[in-house]
């Protein structure tokens, strides 16, 4: 039997980095920027231990309409059935309405299918998302996600929705079309592309 490696002890680390024509969060747009620019870096450990930071901007000029996430947590898997928990923190522009906020998550995923609640430290919103993930013919694939917005002490309920294909590229670079529905906001078509790179 083979020793483990060194990096299974110490964990790895993963690059992103891509641009879309829009940065939309559960059916609203974030942005009034034509184009955004996003990277981030993940960390993988051992145990099922991860943490990441993400960002996005929509004017290198204008710090005001970015956004950066921090986030750990850890996740197990038993099977085909996955179990997850973790917490995000959100850093905003001034552009923003809420210009700071922290997330609990929890996660449960079975073969292509994903239930995820995430809830505000403070104002105590919940969201909630139903997710699945189809493979296609070649390297591309089929995203369909289902969410909930709960704030808290208001039964102002509102869903949205999002089909997107994705289609494998050489370089590891991944070719995205992704339709967004949101209750208030109507409808709105992202397009993306996105590289994930080893450090």
């Amino acid at each position: 039997m083979a020793a483990p490696s060194w990096a299974e002890y110490t964990g790895s680390f993963t690059g992103n980095m891509g641009t879309a024509t829009k940065y939309m969060q559960r059916g609203l747009k974030q942005s009034d920027a034509d184009i955004v620019f996003h990277g981030g870096v993940d960390y993988s450990g051992p145990m099922g231990i991860y943490a990441g930071a993400w960002g996005y901007t929509g004017s290198i000029e204008d710090l005001d309409t970015s956004e950066v996430n921090t986030y750990a947590g850890a996740a197990y898997s038993f099977s085909t059935v996955s179990l997850g928990f973790g917490v995000i923190h959100y850093e905003r522009g001034a552009d923003s309405a809420n210009t700071s906020n922290t997330e609990y998550n929890l996660n449960l995923s079975w073969d292509a299918y994903r239930l995820s609640s995430f809830q505000d430290d403070e104002s105590k919103d919940q969201y909630h998302e139903l997710g699945a993930n189809y493979a296609l013919w070649g390297d591309s694939g089929l995203a369909i996600t289902a969410g909930l917005v709960q704030p808290d002490a208001s039964n102002d309920e509102t869903w949205n929705y999002s089909i997107g294909f994705v289609k494998a590229m050489p370089s590891n670079v991944d070719f995205e079309v992704v339709l967004s529905r949101h209750d208030d906001k109507g409808n709105t078509l992202i397009i993306g592309l996105s590289q994930q790179f080893g450090l």
